[in-house]
């Protein structure tokens, strides 16, 4: 069994997240109190409040990012409520009772796991809320988990609504979700919300030691550092990343030499050096070549990202004379360009974890920053405000090429010194088109990626005349593009790039 089901947490002592821990024993804080002035000096006295079942609030809503344990922690409460051996007072579930375990194997007939994603139907609501009327079978409580709550129709979400501000005594809701805010807010209203962050490098630590000493596994604390450092916040990676290394340990002690050979990552400060320097020299093959290298070692790209934003972090410290640290001496980028190429790499760390190619969002990040200085990045002094990125600035240059296509007597002054003819003006042409779809992709993508997916197998190739032609050489992407409401986002997003109403043409490329 996986090392992140073999121990998951069956109990609040259990948990990891140390804010968790302290959240749920105040829920309901000083219950067991008269005066009002709860004691909670001690884990035990902490979580006093989910000792008196009847007063659990009726609606969890447990949001935050994967792998931290929301649905852990939503079996642990359903535990605490339907515990056959709990005591009033008692802060954990006995984890021997019938009900118990069966809650831990997955088979308790009254507390039921429901994927957001695979019922989310206004059917299968209804079909849920004639169910809840009926008592549990063996339980206290029926207990209703709903992993991925977000993914719910909104004529779901409409249903659930009375059911969830007046359930039955009998009922508990318990939502979780990796998306709160796609979550409506009459349904947060009507939950007690407790939001999860990621976790801290001593909380991972904590972990995986729990992990270690369960598996009598032989590792370095440098190594569960290391591992922790790896898991970027998340417990589930942290103990895959255990697991990992434990199996290619093979018996053998664990240090973080051995976890950074299998990463591939033990000469890691020697190849943010030799990035850093080649972007601050603007080298644009090297750096390329680079990023090459390391697909091919098996570099985890995002966790090269992360120390790359690291190693700018320590240079902006630098900067600031709030850190004597000599690494990256011959790199002198400016403030302005910390912040341009900091902004920057954390959109590529962004855009990795959906990347089909996972080096190209650095790729591109690269080939921008090295070529800025066509693009005409200002040196502008140093403002938090502005927030100035690779993105903004290119983003600039196309408008511009987009105007001097939409107002011909605007390129004409501009281009009135100049002699070429207007066939030698045709390539710079086609440039404004394809600066003009990328600008129209880049308004669609919020809305619909798999339209924006679409355009980009696309060109224009006239725009003139009270209409634009779209080329695509795709019988389906055209037969996309067609769809009614696909074809009406299109005509209003042209609309609002150019500032004026085209007939669009869809053409497929003969």
């Amino acid at each position: 069994m996986a090392y992140y089901l073999k121990y998951r947490p069956q109990k609040i002592a259990d948990l990891d997240n140390a804010k968790l821990r302290e959240t749920l024993g105040a829920v309901l804080k000083g219950i067991d109190n008269d005066n009002g002035s709860p004691d909670l000096s001690t884990p035990v006295k902490q979580a006093n409040s989910l000792a008196n079942a009847r007063s659990v609030p009726h609606a969890f809503l447990f949001t935050g990012p994967k792998g931290l344990g929301k649905t852990s922690t939503a079996r642990i409460i359903a535990k605490i409520v339907n515990c056959e051996n709990r005591k009033k007072g008692d802060i954990e579930p006995c984890n021997v009772c019938e009900s118990c375990i069966s809650i831990t194997k997955g088979n308790n007939v009254d507390v039921l796991e429901i994927d957001g994603a695979s019922n989310r139907g206004i059917d299968e609501i209804r079909d849920l809320r004639e169910k809840i009327k009926l008592a549990p079978v063996s339980s206290k409580k029926k207990v209703y988990i709903i992993d991925e709550v977000h993914m719910l129709t909104t004529e779901a979400f409409n249903a659930l609504l009375k059911t969830i501000e007046e359930p039955p005594s009998h009922v508990m809701f318990i939502f979780c979700t990796t998306e709160p805010q796609k979550v409506p807010a009459t349904i947060v209203s009507r939950c007690f919300h407790i939001s999860l962050s990621l976790a801290t490098p001593e909380e991972l630590v904590r972990s995986l030691q729990r992990i270690a000493d369960g598996e009598k596994l032989s590792i370095s604390k440098d190594a569960l550092s290391f591992i922790a450092e790896l898991a970027d916040g998340g417990f589930r990676d942290g103990s895959k990343i255990l697991e990992e290394m434990a199996m290619l340990a093979n018996g053998k002690e664990i240090t973080r030499e051995f976890v950074a050979e299998r990463y591939n990552v033990s000469d890691i400060d020697h190849l943010i050096s030799q990035f850093l320097q080649n972007l601050y020299e603007k080298k644009t093959k090297e750096s390329l070549t680079l990023i090459g290298e390391l697909v091919t070692q098996g570099v985890d790209i995002k966790y090269f990202i992360n120390q790359l934003l690291q190693a700018l972090h320590q240079l902006l410290l630098r900067e600031m004379g709030l850190s004597t640290t000599e690494k990256y001496n011959d790199i002198k980028f400016s403030l302005n360009e910390i912040q341009i190429l900091a902004n920057s790499l954390q959109q590529a760390y962004r855009d990795t974890k959906f990347a089909v190619v996972a080096q190209l969002p650095l790729e591109m990040i690269t080939v921008m920053w090295c070529q800025q200085e066509e693009v005409k990045v200002e040196k502008a002094p140093f403002t938090i405000s502005s927030k100035p990125t690779m993105e903004t600035l290119l983003k600039k240059e196309k408008n511009l090429k987009v105007k001097s296509i939409l107002n011909p007597e605007v390129k004409k002054e501009e281009k009135k010194e100049e002699t070429a003819s207007v066939q030698g003006e045709l390539p710079e042409n086609i440039d404004s088109l394809t600066a003009l779809l990328e600008n129209i992709i880049y308004k669609v993508k919020p809305f619909n990626h798999s339209v924006a997916g679409v355009l980009r197998g696309c060109t224009i190739t006239s725009i003139g005349n009270g209409q634009i032609v779209f080329q695509t050489a795709y019988k389906f992407h055209k037969e996309k593009l067609m769809e009614p409401k696909t074809f009406d986002t299109l005509a209003q997003t042209i609309k609002e790039v150019t500032g004026k109403e085209y007939k669009v043409m869809i053409e497929l490329k003969q």
